[in-house]
């Protein structure tokens, strides 16, 4: 089979089945999770939907990067494009998500008298910082790696001859980092698509880093405060600790260092070409693969889908001294 063709097939299918698997979750938090999780199921539930809403065609050459719409607006520019920033922007805001959702545990676990942030309409605040990011990178990609002559002459050999495609017709973003020497103009670094390289790699680094010193005080924490804790309150901690674990984890091996080597590598000129589109193979996987984790590693889910008998009896997710409060 065509490796192109496989990449395809499994995008399409990580779509479908990404949509069945979020529905079940999404069933699970709203009728399962409801009085054990308190405020933080509606994290989980905006991080559900957003998996389901989460085919492109990617390729680097010299020192750029190119992402090229594969599907019904490929022709199409003035929808295609738009897209396309849409796109990259719901990578960043996948980011952001995930240290928000460490964000909670820090505060559950180690500043619980901290938990009004997520009371009531308070939660919306907290998602304020993640639709910024999403609007930021998908603005930087809009703006700062438009297509002009000088990209659609660098990939029109390479997307013909792979995939029948005019780069002067078709709907594609690119970065240039690096122009090379032609005629009287020397070569130079192109300042404009350096913007947003640096821009989303700060984000990603800022996001990383909330997500480092969360999990790891956090982590800490629940170790000098077991004591205080009942085994059922400790048990569901360390489920969702692990899921959250396994969630930065997966995205980290399918998204975050494939996209990270496709970014990173064409400042430095190693060219990935076609190679690149296995990306979107990784890509493809992570939205099907993530609500599983939740499922298979949180007890009560897991139990419910198994049909086993749930134990009775609310939880707390935070610990605060001997009396245990509910993160509701």
């Amino acid at each position: 089979m065509d490796a192109d063709k496989l990449i395809e097939y499994i995008q399409y299918g990580g779509f479908v089945s990404s949509q069945l698997i979020n529905l079940l979750l999404l069933y699970l938090l709203y009728f399962q999770a409801s009085k054990n999780f308190g405020r933080y199921r509606v994290l989980m539930i905006v991080f559900s939907i957003f998996a389901m809403i989460y085919s492109l065609v990617m390729m680097c050459k010299g020192r750029s990067l190119c992402v090229c719409s594969n599907g019904p607006f490929t022709m199409y520019r003035s929808i295609g494009v738009p897209l396309l920033s849409i796109y990259c922007g719901s990578f960043g805001m996948c980011i952001s998500l995930l240290a928000l959702h460490f964000f909670y545990r820090y505060i559950a676990i180690c500043k619980p008298e901290k938990l009004y942030y997520f009371e009531g309409k308070r939660i919306i605040f907290t998602l304020i910082p993640c639709f910024v990011i999403f609007v930021v990178w998908s603005l930087l990609v809009y703006f700062f790696m438009d297509v002009n002559e000088e990209k659609e002459r660098i990939y029109h050999n390479i997307l013909m001859k792979n995939y029948g495609l005019d780069s002067r017709k078709v709907a594609f973003i690119s970065m240039l980092y690096k122009s090379r020497a032609n005629g009287s103009v020397e070569e130079h670094w192109n300042t404009h698509d350096l913007i947003p390289f640096f821009s989303t790699c700060g984000i990603m680094s800022v996001c990383f880093n909330m997500i480092i010193f969360c999990g790891t005080q956090s982590l800490r924490q629940m170790k000098n405060s077991q004591i205080h804790m009942s085994e059922r309150t400790k048990e569901l901690n360390r489920q969702l600790l692990w899921t959250l674990g396994m969630q930065t984890l997966l995205p980290l091996i399918t998204m975050y260092l494939p996209a990270s080597c496709f970014i990173v590598l064409p400042i430095f000129g190693i060219e990935l070409g076609v190679g690149a589109n296995k990306t979107g193979a990784f890509l493809g996987m992570y939205p099907a693969l993530d609500p599983l984790i939740a499922i298979l590693l949180i007890k009560d889910f897991r139990n419910h889908v198994l049909g086993r008998k749930k134990a009775s009896g609310r939880v707390s997710t935070a610990a605060s001294g001997n009396k245990e409060k509910s993160a509701a």
